[in-house]
């Protein structure tokens, strides 16, 4: 079973950018392989597509999908997401089993944070869903990107209010769940990507 090197942090904070480099570094002396996460996955985001055509769920709390849950169905939607989510979870696992490393572009705690952010869900993480997910998040150990909020209204393509919500969430998580914070504000990406590697034990 490989080694998984998860990047989170939040958008423009130039994980794609670093992954990257990571397993084009790495791919010179292991079996190194990539994997990708995004937001809502497989029938979730086709869902969100049609959800936000109607009037009961148009908003903006989630700005991808221009949709926005009502209270009282964010339980059911976090559910749902996890149904999204969960195959990812088991790829990434398949691609564990035929390689050393697997350089991530996201994990666990990036979900935690899509769900609480995009669905207002604040009382996510105390639930019996968010409770086990912080466990798997903690076993991940994740290498969190993170740079000032000027730095990332000029890099992702996000409202500033919502950038404002995932950045303190990212803050708060990464203080207990990530291995190491690397703050990519002023670096340039392969500097970056070194100081990532050097906080690693590979």
């Amino acid at each position: 079973m490989g080694r998984a090197v998860v990047l989170s942090g939040c958008d423009g904070s130039g994980k794609t950018t670093i992954v990257r480099l990571l397993s084009s570094y790495l791919a010179s002396s292991y079996r190194a392989s990539t994997h990708w996460l995004r937001g809502s996955h497989l029938h979730v985001s086709l869902l969100y597509r049609l959800l936000s055509k109607t009037r009961a769920f148009s908003g903006a709390d989630n700005p991808y999908y221009k949709l926005s849950v009502p209270p009282g169905l964010r339980g059911l939607f976090a559910l749902l997401e996890f149904t999204g989510f969960l195959p990812q979870l088991f790829a990434r696992r398949l691609r564990l089993a035929f390689s050393d490393v697997v350089v991530c572009d996201r994990g666990v705690l990036d979900f935690l944070v899509w769900v609480s952010a995009t669905l207002k869900y604040k009382s996510f993480l105390g639930t019996m869903l968010g409770k086990f997910l912080l466990a798997l998040a903690l076993k991940e150990r994740p290498v969190v990107l993170t740079a000032r909020l000027d730095v990332l209204r000029r890099r992702a393509d996000v409202p500033s209010s919502f950038l404002k919500t995932e950045y303190a969430y990212y803050s708060v998580l990464a203080r207990y769940l990530a291995s190491a914070t690397v703050n990519t504000s002023s670096s340039r990406p392969a500097r970056t990507a070194a100081e990532v590697l050097s906080r690693l034990e590979l």
